[in-house]
């Protein structure tokens, strides 16, 4: 384990919102110094810097990372930040707390699986929901026998948010619109330590249908209440509820576990109590034992010794005791509560329910991170070279009418997120964009604007992107086409006007990264003159293949 000695400097992103709730419990540990703060509120930026007692002010994320010399990071951003904000730092080998979810989507959360596995930093998931007292009691109860073998349990996470859309409106694409679901942790994370070393093996999902509307009149993508069946691997069962759009009170902590010697049931509504039986405490098989008078005997030493900065933090203390157990992972002394493979079973069974319900609610499979490790890496994408010998005669970016080929435009981010949407390339915040605005070469942000609707339809990009095997190099970059508009030569085009940006401004090394199943860009490719570059041996095989495909007669 990686251990650290000294004082850990901490830099939070997201600190103008959520990031900022972490304060107490850094002001709490010894040891710790909040150094570097960053979020795109730039107006906000000051304030929140002096209420976390930070020296440094960033509003760009990677400009944090390389200039900041902070060890960690606390990421309280939205949701489709998490991954990519976390691989990030991780990269750099920093320590990484990230909010909840892990991600948003598989195959990011694969990467960043494979990204924490091979760094040196730690990575810790911030499931608060863990560390509430009477969960952490449940868990003791749990760990001492006292509810024999669990088997069944329910999680509800019941908190109406259509205002908060509005305010926060990254929820309203991520967690409410997306049918399935979209915010598992709080409900799964305690059910998961309440069943020791199970997992989530598949899933079903269901809903109850639309009854709500936003405020422009469009009806939440997400259905209003979802049931997400668990099996787990142990042959139990978990029953998940998730309902961010019903208007009634909140529940956003409710919870039913069951054991062949005990069971519990969480309070439903204010005035109630939690509570719990338990064969070997409860002499009437018919009462309850609120769970308060459990405490005295079982509650963990914790909670017990919880200061009064534990007492007042966020989400029942678990604001405090998840930055106290990622100090001390961070300094050797214990594992983080909730590692990277605690957190994919935590997040991964609410992206499965997105595509059962999407299936009818057929049960679908739920990977297990810990076998991607274990797979044979992924195979490298294809490499493709402009040649030096058609320097002399370079493709023209031609247009139809109806269409202009122009630079991107200070504005239009959500625009150019919504093509690469549609063009298969989704997770682009606006952020990413702006953050890639600053790193093309100047002139290099091409997009195609159809004049009819004004939507863009296509775009590429003109980068610096010197590698070990092309050191001094520029890059066609981020190709992408609306699927409405193709056979008009858009995506020739805008490969077209990279390649001629790329030669004027003197490089003699002009590579691309592709895909073996992009047959329409790689004819694309090819018919402008790009050349394979067959730099494994595996190359030339998964060429002749393509060459297949396309009913081509190269030999290589």
């Amino acid at each position: 384990m990686t251990k650290q000695a000294g004082t850990i400097k901490i830099g939070i992103v997201g600190a103008c919102g959520r990031g900022a709730s972490f304060k107490s419990a850094c002001d709490a540990a010894e040891g710790v110094q909040v150094l570097a703060v960053c979020d795109t509120h730039a107006e906000g930026l000051p304030a929140a810097a002096e209420r976390l007692g930070a020296s440094e002010q960033y509003t760009d994320y990677e400009t944090m990372l390389e200039r900041s010399e902070i060890d960690a990071v606390i990421i309280g951003t939205p949701m489709p930040l998490h991954v990519p904000q976390a691989i990030a730092a991780l990269k750099r080998n920093k320590h990484v707390l990230s909010e909840v979810p892990a991600g948003v989507s598989v195959e990011e959360c694969r990467e960043l699986t494979l990204t924490a596995h091979a760094s040196s930093g730690i990575y810790m998931m911030a499931e608060n929901y863990t560390y509430i007292k009477s969960n952490v009691l449940v868990r003791e109860l749990v760990r001492q026998g006292l509810f024999g073998t669990t088997y069944y349990a329910e999680g509800e996470y019941i908190h109406e948010l259509k205002e908060l859309n509005e305010i926060t409106r990254w929820r309203r694409k991520w967690q409410t619109g997306i049918n399935g679901n979209t915010y598992p942790t709080h409900s799964l994370g305690p059910i998961l330590q309440w069943m020791p070393g199970d997992r989530v093996v598949s899933v079903c999902c269901a809903g109850s249908g639309h009854h709500y509307r936003d405020p422009r009149g469009d009806l939440y993508e997400n259905e209003d209440s979802t049931i997400t069946l668990c099996r787990m691997r142990s042959g139990g069962l978990v029953k998940l509820r998730l309902d961010m759009l019903s208007d009634r009170p909140h529940l956003m902590t409710g919870y039913q576990l069951q054991g062949t010697d005990g069971a519990y049931e969480s309070a439903r509504a204010y005035g109630e109590e939690d509570r719990v039986w338990l064969r070997a405490l409860n002499k009437d098989p018919n009462r309850w034992t609120p769970l308060r008078e459990l405490e005295a005997e079982y509650l963990p030493a914790m909670w017990r010794e919880a200061s009064e900065v534990a007492r007042r933090a966020g989400h029942g203390g678990g604001d405090y005791f998840e930055v106290m157990d990622f100090i001390a992972a961070i300094r050797g002394e214990r594992p983080p509560e909730i590692d990277i493979h605690m957190a994919m079973d935590m997040t991964l069974p609410g992206l499965i329910s997105q595509r059962s319900i999407a299936e009818g609610g057929r049960w679908l499979e739920v990977p297990d991170s810990r076998a991607w490790l274990t797979e044979s890496p992924p195979q490298p994408q294809l490499q493709m070279r402009f040649p030096q010998r058609l320097f002399h005669s370079l493709p023209i970016p031609v247009v139809p009418d109806g269409y202009l080929l122009r630079n991107l435009r200070p504005g239009e981010e959500a625009a150019y997120s919504a093509l690469m949407e549609k063009a298969g390339f989704g997770g682009w915040s606006i952020e990413q964009v702006k953050r890639f605005m600053q790193r093309v070469l100047p002139g290099g942000f091409f997009v195609v604007e159809h004049l009819a609707t004004g939507a863009l339809v296509a775009t590429a990009m003109a980068n610096h992107a010197p590698s070990e095997q092309h050191p001094n190099a520029g890059v066609l970059d981020w190709v992408a086409a609306d699927p409405d508009h193709k056979g008009r030569g858009l995506g020739r085009a805008v490969t077209a006007a990279v390649v001629r940006l790329l030669v004027e401004r003197g490089y003699q090394d002009i590579y691309l990264l592709t895909d073996d199943w992009r047959l329409p860009a790689l004819k694309t490719y090819l018919g402008m003159g790009w050349e394979p570059i067959l730099f494994t041996p595996e190359m030339e095989a998964r060429w002749q293949k393509v060459y297949e495909a396309l009913d081509r007669k190269e030999v290589l």
